[in-house]
């Protein structure tokens, strides 16, 4: 590592010198010049910026999910300073603040097409624990289906005990995702689900068949006309009438795309796929490191 990376807590005269190098990242640019503020305003959240010669040349953001949960995004470094440690030197940083605030988990995502990051991850030690597809519709028409329909409140036990006996739950590692945030889902993030009556179910014999968790918060944070999904369980029955009831219900609100954030798991994404789902073919990977 480079003596001469310097890492501190962000401060607001670093913006623009921050949203240089983050300007193209991606072609149509990147997210962090409409999360800055956010984050600093954010008090769960921390960014840490890496300094060469006093001049911002990375930066990363750790953010407290839960009271042991952790999650980090938004690791950039500028173009002319990449492989002389930096990124590395700031997740070190953010693994000891993890710490400091007891947390017993911290999770990140990467594509699996970005072997670099993949093994740089390892050998911090974090381990891939999931991994998930994100798939998207956008030519939305009403559809026909059977028997899904939104969840109650009482239907809170039965979807429980579905979900601690559903293999694809636990191959996920019991993990939903939100806003590109991927957090454990416990009983009582599954009961504001319900209350929210962002849960769409489907019952075969009376019993739980298939389980959709949705979120509308795109709408806001990512200025798109948009509704995700959050977790898809079930059997391909469940899965296609879920899909359906939830595409009917975003044509009757005038919504006109549906992320699908899925596992990949088994049948799940062909199904979506043959619904009209579209996906790149890269895969999302949740890395996870168990803090001592």
């Amino acid at each position: 590592m480079s003596r001469e990376i310097f890492v501190r807590e962000a401060r607001r005269e670093d913006k623009d010198a921050v949203l240089s190098f983050c300007s193209k990242t991606w072609e149509w640019g990147d997210y962090i010049p409409y999360v800055w503020d956010k984050w600093l305003n954010d008090p769960k959240a921390k960014v840490f910026v890496g300094l060469i010669n006093d001049k911002p040349v990375g930066i990363t953001c750790i953010r407290q999910l839960k009271p042991k949960e952790f999650w980090l995004s938004g690791a950039r470094t500028h173009p002319e300073h990449r492989r002389k440690g930096v990124i590395t030197a700031i997740t070190m940083k953010c693994l000891e603040y993890a710490k400091e605030k007891e947390a017993k988990t911290v999770r990140l995502v990467t594509e699996s097409t970005n072997i670099p990051a993949q093994k740089a991850l390892e050998k911090f030690g974090f381990k891939p624990t999931a991994t998930f597809l994100e798939m998207k519709k956008e030519e939305l028409s009403q559809q026909a289906n059977l028997h899904a329909q939104w969840a109650e409140k009482e239907n809170l036990n039965e979807i429980w005990k579905f979900l601690e006996k559903s293999e694809c739950f636990n191959k996920c590692s019991r993990l939903y995702t939100k806003l590109f945030t991927w957090i454990s889902l416990e009983k009582q993030d599954l009961k504001q689900f319900l209350e929210n009556q962002k849960t769409i179910i489907f019952k075969e014999k009376k019993e739980i068949a298939g389980i959709t968790l949705i979120d509308d918060e795109v709408k806001s944070e990512w200025q798109e006309n948009a509704i995700q999904t959050c977790y898809i369980d079930g059997n391909p029955k469940a899965i296609t009438n879920m899909i359906k009831f939830l595409e009917n219900h975003c044509t009757k609100n005038a919504i006109t795309k549906i992320f699908a954030y899925t596992p990949d798991y088994k049948f799940i994404p062909t199904l979506l796929q043959q619904n009209g789902f579209e996906w790149d073919k890269t895969k999302l990977i949740i890395y996870e490191k168990q803090i001592n």
